[in-house]
């Protein structure tokens, strides 16, 4: 019997970015203001920096969608634009799932033995516990940081017993 899990991610915004979007919008009224006093060579800079200001916080709010089904782990980026698939990765090729502060983890940590790419996919909330992965797509190793709900957790653990050291 093959189950479907869905499991939806919405990114929270994070103090820096907050602090970055301030410093742009303060920016951008800085150099309206000079333009309108001094000189209009001010209006390009202001024009620039409000237009970074509404790319900014387009590209910052990311969602996610982790699908479980016929043996395959399936990403996707959630956007106005609609779907784009960024992982689809067979059972079979997930070598490790666990904390991110398990032992097994370790060699795969910053300053670790084992260099590999790595992917985040959380939330940052803090209330919420998200999963180290490592797994193999393509042929390369990948380091998935993941907020995998209990349902989740049940479908990996019963399709890979293995790999889930939690």
């Amino acid at each position: 019997m093959n189950q479907t899990v869905v499991i939806s991610v919405s990114r929270t915004v994070r103090p820096r970015e907050v602090l970055l979007r301030r410093l742009m919008a303060v920016l951008a009224a800085v150099f309206l203001a000079q333009g309108i006093l001094f000189s209009t060579g001010f209006m390009l800079p202001c024009f620039l920096m409000t237009l970074c200001y509404f790319w900014f916080s387009h590209a910052s709010r990311r969602e996610y969608e982790y699908t479980l089904e016929d043996g395959l782990l399936r990403i996707e980026r959630v956007s106005d634009r609609g779907r784009r698939v960024l992982h689809e990765i067979p059972f079979s090729e997930i070598q490790l799932l666990c904390r991110p502060d398990a032992p097994e983890a370790a060699p795969y940590r910053k300053g670790g033995s084992v260099r590999i790419r790595k992917v985040d996919y959380t939330s940052y909330r803090e209330d919420v516990p998200y999963y180290t992965m490592i797994a193999a797509e393509n042929g390369q190793p990948l380091k998935l940081l993941l907020d995998l709900t209990e349902e989740g957790i049940r479908v990996l653990r019963r399709e890979c017993r293995e790999a889930v050291r939690l």
